[in-house]
């Protein structure tokens, strides 16, 4: 009988030890951590919560790597400590082995600013739906929460005093969208039902279009918040959207410079959308098959390819599908057809050569020039009598829509400043924005200040 028993707790320790061999599924999580104002956070402690806790902090761009993340759905807290107050958020990511998740953004806020969501989704039946996902949207991309298997949902960490679209949505079912107020401290209910779908066709994404930047180097490695917001508002004059989507730069790049290809499409609410794959290619085979991104957000219109392989002077083909409700079932038929095909050929970076930095110049005499742009059609030359921000307009040209001298025509690089006079002991800054004519293709100089003799 002693020997039964042994060896029955034999056969009990090696199947637990095998158990404990099996290697376990693990991904990577990566994005960025900002404020409510777009500003990216350094510093923050960022967490993936799970059977194993894996943990990081920010680079000084706000972004973050997370590794060896489980695979499934993991709940993803961000906190940093912004003069004497506490920020926190959350998001949730799903992670697939041996895959890297990206663009998982959270945006964090003062804990005592800070309101949730939550409620059911339910079927046409009144009974609940387990793991079905509820979005609620965002700047940079959508909060998400998992139903348990009552159908309940719960979104922590929205900052306060926004109206947020929602959406719940789950395989074999159409969407229900609704809109939600957000209140400090308060938790606001929004309950779904959703009706079944029969793997319903979603339409494929319209009028994709690529807006490549190269972008300087600086903003890679500066810890100063108000230059990423400086270059920002210089893009936001020429697309008010980016307004509202923070410069993201990369932890790293190929060269002095880096890229950032903006794919943006017309938003078209469709019951059955879950959301979207994007494919790249530098060769019409490899798009067809190469997939870089699946966006699991029925919210979204825009994505931004950081990828800091992207070499300027190379052609990069996009192409998007929409994916329905039943994909994640790999129902045939649960995506659509292809988008237009939408085309990104990058610059290579510009650099002011005249003045140099922090020089006393006369605006009487000023000479600017700068390095030429194989297969820019114009530049522009922007100059600042303070540091560029959304509330502060160019001292020079005054009217973007009719620049006048400052838009200079390639091949010429440099430009004989008629503008209006500098005053005496005034910090002024130029920059310079390398062109197509259809402006899908843009570079942008580094900032230069300089000082008025």
């Amino acid at each position: 009988m002693a020997m039964k028993r042994l060896l029955g707790w034999i056969v009990v320790i090696s199947i637990l030890l095998a158990g404990c061999g099996k290697e376990q599924k693990v991904g990577i999580i990566s994005g960025t951590v900002t404020d409510v104002e777009g500003n990216p956070v350094a510093n923050a402690e960022v967490t993936a919560m799970g059977r194993t806790i894996s943990s990081t902090r920010t680079l000084h761009n706000g972004t973050f790597y997370l590794t060896n993340v489980p695979e499934g759905f993991t709940t993803i807290l961000a906190r940093a400590r912004i003069g004497n107050r506490e920020y926190t958020g959350r998001q949730v990511a799903q992670v697939f082995p041996n895959e890297q998740s990206k663009n998982i953004n959270i945006m964090i806020a003062p804990s005592d600013l800070q309101g949730s969501v939550e409620g059911f989704v339910l079927d046409p039946l009144g009974r609940g739906i387990e793991r079905a996902r509820v979005f609620a949207g965002g700047a940079l991309s959508s909060a998400l929460a998992i139903t348990d298997r009552r159908g309940y949902y719960r979104i922590d960490g929205l900052p306060a005093g926004f109206e947020y679209p929602i959406v719940a949505s789950a395989p074999g079912y159409e969407n229900d969208r609704r809109t939600v107020a957000i209140r400090a401290r308060e938790t606001s209910l929004r309950s779904f039902t959703l009706n079944y779908s029969s793997n319903r066709p979603v339409n494929a994404p319209q009028n994709l279009t690529a807006t490549a930047w190269t972008m300087p180097r600086e903003l890679m490695v500066t810890r100063d918040n108000r230059t990423l917001h400086a270059y920002n508002a210089i893009r936001a004059l020429f697309d008010k959207n980016l307004r509202h989507r923070p410069l993201r730069p990369p932890s790293r790049a190929a060269g002095d410079y880096w890229i950032e290809v903006d794919l943006s499409w017309e938003f078209e609410q469709q019951s059955s959308l879950l959301g979207y794959g994007i494919f790249r290619g530098t060769t019409l085979q490899e798009l067809e098959s190469n997939a870089i991104a699946f966006l699991r957000d029925p919210l979204a219109d825009f994505f931004a390819d950081l990828d800091p392989g992207l070499q300027p002077n190379v052609t990069y083909y996009y192409e998007m599908v929409a994916l329905n409700t039943d994909y994640l079932d790999d129902l045939p038929g649960s995506s659509s057809g292809r988008s237009n095909r939408a085309i990104a050929r990058p610059f290579v970076p510009i650099q002011i050569v005249e003045p140099r930095p922090n020089t006393l110049v006369d605006s009487r005499s000023l000479i600017i020039s700068w390095t030429a742009v194989e297969r820019a059609d114009y530049y522009l030359v922007l100059v600042y009598d303070r540091l560029p921000d959304y509330q502060v307009q160019p001292f020079y040209p005054s009217d973007l829509d009719n620049p006048g001298a400052a838009k200079v025509f390639a091949p010429n690089t440099s430009l004989v400043y008629t503008g209006p006079a500098f005053s005496p002991g005034r910090t002024y800054y130029l920059v310079v924005l390398a062109f197509s004519n259809d402006r899908s293709t843009r570079a942008i100089s580094p900032l230069v200040a300089v000082q008025a003799r």
